[in-house]
């Protein structure tokens, strides 16, 4: 029950928004199909008494008529078949694109898949959550629903058939005969539930392994694309051996609780296989006794055993698709424990994102470890247009976490942040570089513009020149671009998008510090207004900045602010002056 329960919390939102529309013609058209199929079924098993009837009546003329009944049967099915299977992938399509998308929303909002990591690292792969789990989630779902609701309408179709040849099949015992009404029938469902009963023990390891599967699948998949992502590191390192033995433990380990899958699903096939095979057999046999004594024509004996087969597939339905429920139940578990987790993430922090304009304000902000210890100890600040905060402190103290805590991706935080949301760029030390031409790279997260002039200028002003005409070359351009060019690319952004706060997290490491200069003036030229907070190590970065925020491992801190020649910043820079400090 709890499995229906998670199944109609993850369908519900799809069934109950607005875009349900063409998915719920979709699905009445499947149904539809689906009841005709049942309704040729019902049809070809009269045809049975009628056909082997006239075969062994000897009658040609209605041997041909049956003939022709055959024919029209099988072109109603062939046509009814088309039918469901268009309508069916009709509304896959339509509901997989729906879900797709919402749960991309829903993990993109907010910068939930990067708080996911920091706050729920067992919530394995989610980009095969929303690739695969989706599709399979949706796939089997309709697969199962709508197999459901064909066997439980043959089953009442067919009940009443063997319901009524029961009427002519007795028995003998100590001389007397006997009748039961509808014997046939429940010969058949005492049939069904014993061997329904048999494949769930058989089967029943089976979700859970279905779920260690997905994963083991998804993480060797990983590793792989990790080594391409970091595919000059390793080279360097010539980490290939290493490389290959971490591949195989993780295929291995694949491959082990697959072999077990398999061993498993071995049982429940071959079991199911005899199982449902059987079933017309077992029919036949019941009736045979009246079919030799000349009692039951052999139509009758034929239309029987497939009416016998026929309820007991309907209620033997689980048997057939027990390995698809297996994989059913470990989708629905990963789905459900996924957005589970993405509504759950931004529950941790006490911390408020405000907008503002204008201008950069802290109002006690505090920073802690997910174990409790203080990285900061309640911070105010106020840095106003024009005015510039270097965050200096030894390696490990919590720098680039703070940075995080300004953009609301650090979840353990208390106090509120208050800048102009809409117009922030943040700088990483290692810049994103998207697939795509360079214009598109440049431009990131921004729609790209065909200014080539402006943008001319900005590429000479970030010393990459020499990139002029690759604007429109499509390349990886994180394997192309050295680091450094990858970070003057990233300035680039900035000149080009001028944001009124600009965060940048030692965004000018790859720098000799000649060209870290020439940036930082060509930021103060370009974006005079702006906002800006740097975290550095170098000494010399003092000079581009109008305040220092010193921070200690204890998460102690003191700021200052410092005198320069804010008019001259792009030719002359004057050493730094300190005015009476603020501690923490």
């Amino acid at each position: 029950m709890q499995t229906l329960r998670n199944f109609w919390r993850l369908a519900r939102p799809f069934w109950t928004s607005r875009k349900r529309g063409p998915a719920l013609w979709a699905l009445i058209l499947t149904i539809l199909c689906n009841l005709g199929l049942v309704g040729v079924a019902v049809l070809t098993n009269f045809w049975n008494l009628y056909f082997y009837n006239a075969l062994q009546d000897l009658d040609y003329n209605a041997f041909l008529l049956g003939g022709l009944q055959f024919v029209g049967l099988e072109v109603a099915l062939a046509a009814l078949t088309m039918g469901a299977f268009h309508f069916q992938e009709k509304l896959s399509i339509i509901w997989r694109r729906w879900e797709t998308e919402n749960t991309l929303q829903q993990w993109l909002h907010r910068k939930r898949f990067y708080k996911l990591q920091l706050t729920s690292p067992e919530t394995d792969n989610p980009d095969q959550r929303i690739a695969d789990d989706i599709r399979l989630f949706i796939s089997i779902s309709l697969k199962l629903g709508l197999g459901m609701m064909t066997a439980i309408t043959s089953l009442f179709s067919f009940a009443h058939i063997l319901w009524a040849a029961s009427s002519i099949v007795t028995f003998t015992l100590d001389g007397k005969e006997i009748f039961i009404p509808g014997l046939l029938l429940w010969a058949a469902l005492l049939y069904s539930l014993i061997g329904t009963g048999l494949v769930f023990w058989l089967g029943r390891k089976l979700p859970g392994l279905n779920f260690t599967q997905q994963r083991r699948e998804a993480d060797f998949r990983f590793s792989m694309m990790r080594l391409r992502e970091q595919s000059e590191a390793v080279a360097l390192y010539q980490g290939e051996a290493e490389e290959h033995q971490r591949f195989s433990h993780r295929l291995n380990r694949a491959l082990s609780n697959y072999w077990t899958l398999v061993r498993h699903k071995k049982a429940v096939l071959g079991f199911s296989s005899f199982y449902m095979r059987s079933a017309t057999v077992v029919g036949m046999f019941l009736m045979a006794p009246k079919f030799f004594a000349g009692a039951v024509p052999l139509g009758r004996l034929t239309q029987v055993g497939s009416a016998f087969g026929q309820v007991q597939e309907s209620t033997s339905y689980l048997i057939g698709v027990f390995p698809e429920i297996a994989e059913w139940k470990s989708v629905i578990d990963r789905l459900e424990g996924f957005k589970r987790r993405l509504c759950e993430v931004d529950a941790h922090s006490t911390g408020e994102l405000l907008h503002q304009g204008g201008s950069l304000s802290l109002k006690d902000l505090e920073v802690w470890l997910p174990d409790g210890r203080h990285l900061l100890k309640p911070l105010n600040l106020d840095l106003h247009a024009g005015e510039r905060l270097l965050i200096r402190g030894p390696s490990g103290c919590g720098k680039s976490t703070l940075l995080r805590a300004f953009t609301g991706l650090w979840p353990h935080t208390s106090g509120s942040t208050s800048y102009d949301r809409e117009s922030a760029l943040v700088l990483s030390q290692r810049p994103y570089l998207p697939l795509g031409s360079l214009r598109q790279v440049l431009y990131y997260p921004h729609p790209e513009k065909t200014d080539d002039s402006a943008l001319a200028d900005v590429l000479r002003a970030c010393q990459l020149e020499h990139l002029q005409n690759q604007l429109d070359v499509h390349a990886d351009w994180e394997q192309t671009l050295s680091v450094g060019e990858q970070q003057r690319c990233a300035f680039a952004r900035a000149l080009l998008s001028k944001p009124r706060v600009l965060l940048m997290d030692e965004s000018s490491s790859a720098l000799d510090e000649a060209s870290e200069a020439q940036l930082y003036a060509q930021l103060a030229d370009w974006m005079p207004l702006s906002v800006i907070v740097s975290i550095g190590h170098r000494q010399t970065l003092e000079r581009f900045h109008t305040h220092v925020l010193e921070i200690s491992r204890e998460g102690q801190w003191k700021k200052w602010r410092t005198e320069q020649q804010s008019e001259t910043m792009s030719t002359k820079f004057a050493p730094a002056t300190n005015f009476e400090p603020e501690y923490s």
